[in-house]
């Protein structure tokens, strides 16, 4: 008889940050680690460890024996672009690190080095609106059918179309809206929220506009 798995799916394969850095000499500064959930990623993502304090002593008996607390920087490599040193203390906790065998980190430094860079997606800087918020705006009498966009305060990958520059990602309000949420008096109040593939589209009563999230 076959299993049949009931609950959430995830993506943590593997152990804490702490468990292995404690198992190795000077904690592992200099070695590299890969968390599971970046591995989805065409592009090399990483970490080597710059330096890692773990909390052995936090007053609280046992409590040092989780291995869940400490100060950890890393040189963070995700999807082929270096971001330098990182505080990475608040995620070391999670079971989703793997270390790197020696004889594996020439294979990660080749990627990263050979890595093209990624394509930025540029959107355009109005849409039409959702077929239903626009249903509901001509009904009410507004004359605007057009959302306007804007970019969040760390787009990414992502940026809005300079003016008389051609977008190259395309958005359709037909095919890929998915209503979040919907109110009574939707003009009136928060006409509602529509969620892209990284974008999120919000209106009021006064504007219209959208924030795209990395």
């Amino acid at each position: 008889m076959p299993y049949l798995l009931v609950g959430r799916t995830h993506s943590f394969y593997g152990k804490r940050l702490w468990e292995i850095v404690g198992e190795l000499k000077e904690f592992g500064v200099g070695r590299m680690v890969v968390r599971s959930r970046f591995e989805r990623y065409p592009e090399p993502c990483f970490f080597r460890i710059v330096s890692a304090e773990p909390d052995f002593d936090t007053g609280r008996p046992h409590k040092d024996e989780d291995n869940m607390n400490g100060k950890v920087l890393v040189e963070k490599i995700f999807r082929g672009k270096n971001y330098g040193v990182v505080d990475i203390s608040e995620s070391a906790y999670k079971t989703d690190y793997r270390l790197i065998h020696k004889h594996e980190e020439a294979k990660y430094v080749h990627a990263l080095e050979t890595c093209p860079p990624r394509q930025m997606n540029i959107l355009p800087r109005t849409v039409e609106m959702p077929p239903l918020l626009k249903m509901v705006a001509e009904r009410e009498g507004h004359e605007r059918t057009v959302l306007t966009m804007e970019t969040s305060t760390n787009p990414c990958n992502a940026r809005l179309a300079e003016e008389g520059e051609e977008p190259n990602v395309k958005i359709s309000p037909e095919t890929h809206t998915v209503p979040v949420r919907v109110r009574g008096r939707l003009i009136e109040e928060v006409v509602g929220a529509w969620v892209w593939p990284g974008v999120l589209w919000r209106q009021d009563k006064n504007t219209a506009t959208h924030h795209t999230s990395p």
